[in-house]
């Protein structure tokens, strides 16, 4: 009889243990059916739409719920392919802290306010990747009253938060109603995350010390002139990362707002803006107020580089000419082509430019009695890595002086070339004044430039050159925005190279050589510039003014019959602007 008491008095228990658990989790909802019931939030409880099914009343205003302290930390979880849809204030929540959003699938309001935060503390709305958050009027709202300040807001989207209709207002609307300041928020929206609105109000419009991140589209779709981000109050944040596009005005009323700028070294951009900003670009390129406005100095700042190494492909060729049948005999022209690919790294710490250059051309020497003429033809394209390319094509013409002796017991010969470079650029440019978020601007501009060099020929060392060359590029401009000042500079290198005949029999020859190259630009003008007719300047970094540059290759030669010799150059490069590249010339002469 004990032993059954005992027993029942233990199953009691436990049923009112499950009873009690049962009962503490009783708060929390799943909505696994199609309804129309408007849903009562509850404190630290989660309403749960389930994925395929929706919670839906298109005439119904506050479909979800909350108000007081007595909903704190409440939570709505949207599944994937579910929906919430009322149509005012759908999501009404009211004097609460830690509120929590969570949508996978769709919320709809159709009439004002799809989230109302009013007066709330520390809400958070995640809105996931291929999830939508839309209204005809201001979608998602936070608002502070005289009854309690707004603060804390954190919203984070990786798909579509819009405001889309006739009447619709803005997209995000953080903002004080004639009580406390409405602050302390937090947007970020994502590369997947699209932010816009339709009509002429603005998209986001936030109040006070709060931080907006786009990585993303935040776009106003009335009209680039309308605002797309809309500072209201002091000491603000917004910083545009990478990637993102906007799309519309940015303006700020108050003081003590940064725009922050983070595309890339070397990315080329104009906002426009109004109010005051203080304006940093986080990779440490020249931005330019006024607006706010960068230019990548690519073509600018390799100048050097491109002159450098022309120099260094007519002393190699020189070396060749040296040796053939036409220098030596001082009949008819020899002549080359080539093509050659580099690529260089860049590094943020000296903006120093990605690119990738490729070349081709046709070196031609003209043998004479007491110097041989030079021409050397030179097509080309740069691609820098932020949507910045230019073709180039280069004449050049000069001479190459017979070998004297010097007093040092060594024979020295001396060249001089002049040319000309049509650059042709095409830069795209991310902009918040069109409707795509890019512009795409063109720029024709001449530069000139002159090679002044000798070589002293030693039959026991390794033979030493030196080279002085002059750039100039005239002021030009581009299609939109920049505008750009005179810019020249003088070059000065020298370099150690040998060659050593490795191979040989009676129809071939091997060669080995090799070169290094040291430059240093000795006298450099500061470009000047203009963004929007705003002067701005640009110094290269030091690194940037030099550079050692080591090429190895091999040269052979083949003459399968008496009056023909073909030859082939291979060449690989490396330079400490950690440039790679190589380089192949083909040379075929017949003899009749």
């Amino acid at each position: 009889m004990c032993k059954n008491l005992k027993h029942l008095s233990n199953i009691f228990f436990l049923l009112i243990f499950v009873f009690l658990i049962k009962n503490a989790n009783s708060a929390d909802v799943n909505i696994a059916e199609d309804t129309t019931t408007q849903q009562t939030l509850q404190a630290s409880s989660t309403l749960t739409i389930k994925s395929g099914f929706a919670l839906q009343n298109a005439a119904l205003d506050r479909i979800v719920k909350g108000y007081n302290p007595e909903i704190d930390n409440a939570t709505v979880v949207i599944e994937e392919n579910a929906t919430i849809e009322g149509k005012a204030n759908v999501i009404y929540v009211r004097e609460t802290s830690g509120f929590t959003l969570t949508n996978s699938g769709s919320l709809i309001g159709n009439g004002s306010k799809a989230v109302n935060l009013r007066d709330t503390q520390n809400p958070t709305i995640t809105n996931n990747k291929g999830a939508t958050i839309s209204g005809t009027s201001n979608t998602i709202v936070q608002q502070s009253t005289a009854t309690e300040a707004a603060t804390g807001l954190t919203i984070t989207n990786h798909g579509t938060i819009k405001a889309e209709g006739s009447s619709s207002q803005r997209a995000i609307y953080i903002y004080q109603s004639g009580g406390e300041l409405a602050e302390d928020a937090t947007i970020t929206n994502s590369s997947t995350g699209n932010i816009y609105n339709t009509q002429d109000t603005p998209t986001i419009a936030i109040d006070t010390s709060s931080t907006l991140t786009n990585s993303g589209t935040i776009e106003n779709r009335n009209s680039p002139s309308s605002k797309s981000i809309y500072i209201v109050g002091n000491n603000n944040t917004v910083t545009l990362k990478d990637g993102g596009k906007v799309i519309g005005l940015i303006d700020s009323d108050g003081t003590g707002n940064k725009l922050r700028i983070q595309h890339g070294a070397g990315q080329s951009y104009y906002y426009e803006t109004e109010g005051t900003f203080d304006l940093e670009d986080l990779d440490g390129n020249v931005i330019v107020k006024g607006s706010a406005g960068s230019v990548g100095q690519g073509g600018n700042e390799i100048l050097d580089e491109i002159l450098g190494q022309k120099s260094i492909n007519l002393r190699k060729s020189i070396i060749k000419f040296k040796r053939s049948e036409q220098y030596l005999n001082q009949n008819d022209s020899w002549s080359e082509v080539f093509s050659s690919f580099e690529r260089r790294q860049g590094e943020k710490k000296s903006l120093r430019l990605e690119h990738n250059n490729l070349k081709a051309g046709a070196n031609i020497i003209q043998p004479g009695e007491n110097s041989n003429q030079i021409f050397l033809i030179e097509t080309g394209r740069q691609e820098f890595s932020k949507d910045h390319n230019i073709d180039r094509v280069s004449i050049s013409g000069g001479f190459l002086s017979d070998e004297k002796q010097t007093k040092f017991n060594s024979n020295v010969e001396t060249f001089f070339l002049l040319g000309v470079t049509l650059n042709k650029s095409t830069r795209r440019i991310l902009t918040n004044t069109t409707t795509s978020g890019f512009l795409d601007i063109e720029d024709d501009y001449f530069n000139y430039d002159a090679l002044l060099g000798a070589k002293f020929l030693n039959d026991v060392i390794p033979d030493f050159s030196y080279s002085l060359g002059y750039s100039l590029t005239p002021n030009h401009e581009e299609s939109k925005y920049y505008k750009w000042e005179k810019k020249d500079f003088i070059n000065a290198s020298v370099a150690l190279n040998d060659e050593y005949l490795i191979l040989t029999d009676d129809k071939s020859k091997l060669y080995l050589n090799w070169l290094a190259d040291y430059r240093q630009v000795v006298l450099e003008k500061t470009q000047e510039f203009k963004v929007n007719n705003v002067s701005a300047n640009y110094k290269p970094d030091d690194d940037l003014s030099r550079e050692i540059i080591l090429t190895v290759g091999l040269d052979y030669e083949f003459q399968p019959l008496e009056n023909s010799l073909f030859s082939i150059n291979l060449d690989g490069l490396y330079s400490s602007q950690e440039t790679y590249g190589a380089q192949a010339k083909l040379y075929y002469k017949s003899i009749f």
